[in-house]
């Protein structure tokens, strides 16, 4: 499959982010066994490239990904580390232009209806819309959606999981998440909790 089949198979992308990588891959296991198939571990993380190679050597059942792409030599370092896929924060044609240099697929950060339609044109796989909350959230979606019906679009920020099935039904092909599911469970063993949660949102997507 595509990156896009699986972003609209799967319809949820959990997004790795904190102070040090030591839980990335116990986290990615309990994600895992709930369902969850996209990972996002974003190279803000100290250690991340190595991280993501051992998720990917770890969990081959599932497509790990690099976040917090904003360089092309960030473009590099996570296809070095093994990354199935990127995504971007913002809009930086260099960074999607080396993505389809190595023809990895990019889920690429947008605000604006302009920024959205800039990131299709020059060829992300997906647009990540962020901050979602703070954009309007499911209104938002469906404004954009009007004019720009082809773009596939992830809203991130502030998903929660009673947010997943309202934007999946206004024309959202997945949503990304990080603190509402991962909680703090990168910082300390809370995998119970976090399987909980796991469920909650991986249900949302299949109802």
């Amino acid at each position: 499959m595509t990156f896009l089949d699986e972003l609209t198979t799967h319809r949820l992308v959990a997004i790795l982010r904190a102070d040090d990588t030591s839980r990335f891959t116990a986290v990615g296991r309990v994600l895992r066994d709930s369902g969850v198939r996209l990972l996002e571990a974003a190279l803000t993380t100290p250690g991340a490239p190595e991280a993501i190679t051992e998720l990917v050597r770890e969990l081959p059942d599932v497509i790990v990904g690099a976040g917090s792409v904003r360089e092309p030599g960030d473009v590099d370092t996570a296809a070095e580390a093994g990354a199935a896929f990127l995504v971007t924060p913002t809009v930086n044609p260099a960074v999607l232009a080396r993505a389809e240099e190595l023809k990895l697929p990019v889920l690429a950060g947008a605000y604006t209806p302009t920024e959205i339609d800039q990131a299709w044109r020059l060829g992300a796989t997906a647009v990540k819309l962020f901050p979602a909350a703070q954009a309007g959230g499911v209104d938002y979606v469906k404004a954009v959606r009007a004019p720009l019906p082809d773009v596939p679009l992830v809203p991130t920020g502030g998903v929660g999981p009673q947010d997943v099935r309202p934007y999946l039904d206004a024309g959202a092909v997945a949503v990304a998440v990080a603190g509402p599911l991962i909680g703090e469970s990168l910082r300390s063993d809370q995998d119970d909790r976090l399987a909980i949660r796991a469920w909650a949102f991986v249900n949302e997507t299949t109802r």
